[in-house]
């Protein structure tokens, strides 16, 4: 009974012998992959993600951006889609709903801007033309020294009714508005003389937005308006 503890440790101590000069055996030996498993870590370490520089893409990236945006559809109508998708080819960051709500509040802002006579406010957003048709409306405006008030109800989510790329690589875009607003005419002395404060009128009219189609810059310039 005694000696059964002795040949326990014997035992124990030959089978940790033998792992030793096993583990000797396989550690000091060369498999022939070791080139592999070093190329596959250092793999991993070049493909990992950097961050990028903001408005920095690469000639690489913008090629896979225009050849997703040329299978993109973009709007139901052939035309219009057509359109959209050269302006995407020559400017990545476009977006159409970033188009639409750029819009809407341009609508928004010259609306505003025209009903209190503030036409400094008008220059960068609209064209020469249109410029001088609300330069003319608001100087006759003075000139019989009414003021107009114009108050913004609702406004229905734009929709794209036409875009045509010029011989003159000139985008035009046009929208439909359709909008609740409340229009009063006002003399000097603040008496209403046209409109009514409690009428809501619902209006629509179509805004066409162009720019260069080679223009980086993100601003579009309102071209025309018409009523329904």
């Amino acid at each position: 009974m005694n000696n059964i503890p002795f040949f326990d440790i014997l035992i124990l101590a030959m089978i940790a012998v033998f792992i030793i000069n096993r583990l000797r055996n396989t550690l000091g030996k060369k498999t022939g992959n070791e080139s592999d498993i070093v190329k596959k870590y250092s793999i991993d370490r070049t493909t990992s993600f950097k961050e990028s520089v903001p408005d920095e893409i690469s000639s690489n990236t913008s090629n896979t951006l225009n050849k997703k945006d040329l299978n993109k559809k973009l709007h139901s109508n052939p035309k219009i889609n057509s359109v959209l998708s050269k302006i995407c080819q020559y400017n990545n960051d476009f977006s159409l709903e970033s188009f639409i709500d750029g819009a809407k509040k341009a609508f928004e802002y010259i609306i505003k801007s025209y009903s209190q006579d503030k036409i400094d406010s008008l220059k960068k957003l609209v064209s020469k033309d249109m410029l001088d048709i609300f330069s003319t409306e608001i100087k006759n405006r003075k000139k019989r020294k009414q003021s107009l008030d114009i108050t913004l109800i609702g406004i229905e989510k734009p929709e794209i009714t036409k875009a045509e790329i010029t011989s003159k690589n000139l985008t035009k875009i046009t929208l439909k508005f359709i909008t609740e607003q409340i229009q009063i005419t006002k003399n000097s002395k603040g008496e209403i003389i046209e409109g009514d404060s409690n009428q809501i009128l619902s209006i629509t009219e179509f805004w066409t937005f162009s720019k260069k189609i080679t223009n980086k810059d993100p601003n579009w310039t309102l071209e025309e308006i018409q009523e329904s």
